[in-house]
């Protein structure tokens, strides 16, 4: 069965769009109507550079009488997306939806896209101010007209939705797989239509990779993780954590249960542990985090230790501040670091010290109280009946 997508571009600042999605919502809908398999793609309004070649502009006149449909070249039926879809009230969706015409949502239920016969599009006139009108008048005739249930498009409850987001996760799956990507459960799969996925890399199960990123040749990724606009690096390893918007260099290991948050940048061969938390963070090649960390705001020379428990003191309850460790560093379990200081290269800091001032390369710097032991203090204290 052949089909042809028309995308509404409405908008004309393509900037607003990009700074909230990263890129023009139409070229979103161009994705999503090349991994239903439509072709031609046709957009109507302005165009828009990122779109694609492959995505053929036509004028929108409403004002003739023909219909705009009457211009793309005839398929059996076509994926009709727009920007600003207007307001269906439940009637109409029902009526719609119990004469099978596809309709597609979004995650908050509101139609953003419909499938139609090709016979229904040439009663429509393409104007979206006179829409609903048109979709409330087309009753009669879409009682001869019923979508393919294979395709899993016709969107009438949440189980609908869920078989067209199966379909299109399968699609893309597949894709990636035919191309030397390995996919262990490609049911718990999903990834992005704007993702690229290296031949080579390995998904494993219940893995989300959302956005443009990136995951380089032989990395792997997951189980259970989430990738957010992020580079994940060849050979890299993403075990059970969460990188949003971060790259991560060749060959570091980031997990079990690590989180990533937006601006860090990691290095090769760099081991982020069980419960290691970064924010802004810069960490050089080799550095070490084994466990139970959180590091924000803060730059990490080449091959340092981060001891576990490491807690980086980066906000006073107004500003956010910068903090600097050198190459070559040590810095024990159990330390905190109040921003901003610096540690110069080869310093090394003991274990339970709150460091409040710079520390010189190759110096040790202890800022924890003495230990003192009191003998027979427990026995003193149970003859006068103290414990």
């Amino acid at each position: 069965m052949s089909q042809c997508a028309l995308i509404y571009n409405c908008e004309d600042d393509f900037a607003s769009q990009a700074d909230i999605l990263s890129r023009p919502l139409c070229c979103y809908m161009a994705n999503l109507a090349r991994a239903f398999g439509c072709s031609p793609i046709y957009l109507a309004g302005r165009p828009c550079p990122e779109c694609g070649e492959d995505v053929e502009r036509i004028e929108t006149d409403f004002s003739a009488s023909s219909s705009l449909f009457a211009a793309l070249a005839p398929t059996d039926r076509v994926l009709v997306f727009f920007e600003r879809l207007p307001a269906l009230t439940r009637g109409t969706l029902g009526k719609l939806m119990e004469q099978n015409c596809g309709l597609l949502t979004d995650k908050n239920h509101r139609p953003m896209a419909l499938f139609a016969p090709w016979e229904v599009t040439l009663r429509l006139s393409g104007a979206p101010a006179t829409l609903v009108e048109e979709l409330r008048g087309l009753g009669p005739l879409l009682t001869e007209i019923s979508l393919a249930e294979q395709d899993g498009c016709v969107v009438t409850n949440g189980l609908d939705l869920y078989r067209c987001q199966q379909l299109l996760r399968q699609r893309i799956n597949r894709a990636h797989m035919k191309a030397g990507v390995t996919i262990m459960d490609p049911d718990s799969a999903y990834i992005s239509p704007d993702a690229l996925v290296e031949p080579g890399a390995m998904i494993l199960p219940g893995c989300f990779i959302y956005g443009r990123s990136h995951i380089e040749a032989t990395a792997v990724v997951g189980p259970n993780s989430m990738v957010v606009d992020s580079v994940i690096g060849c050979g890299a390893v993403v075990n059970s954590s969460q990188v949003i918007e971060s790259a991560v260099g060749a060959r570091t290991t980031v997990g079990p249960f690590a989180y990533l948050r937006p601006g860090c940048d990691i290095g090769e061969k760099v081991r982020l542990g069980t419960f290691v938390e970064l924010k802004k963070a810069k960490l050089a090649n080799g550095v070490k985090v084994a466990h139970l960390s959180y590091l924000g705001d803060i730059q990490i020379g080449e091959a340092s230790n981060i001891g576990g428990g490491v807690i980086i003191c980066n906000y006073d309850g107004k500003k956010k501040y910068q903090s600097t460790v050198g190459p070559g560093s040590f810095v024990g379990s159990n330390v905190n670091l109040v921003s901003p200081v610096n540690l110069g290269e080869n310093s090394y800091i003991a274990t339970g010290s709150t460091i409040t001032e710079d520390v010189p390369a190759e110096a040790l710097a202890l800022a924890r109280a003495r230990q003192v032991n009191k003998e027979e203090w427990v026995a003193r204290r149970r003859e006068k009946g103290l414990l």
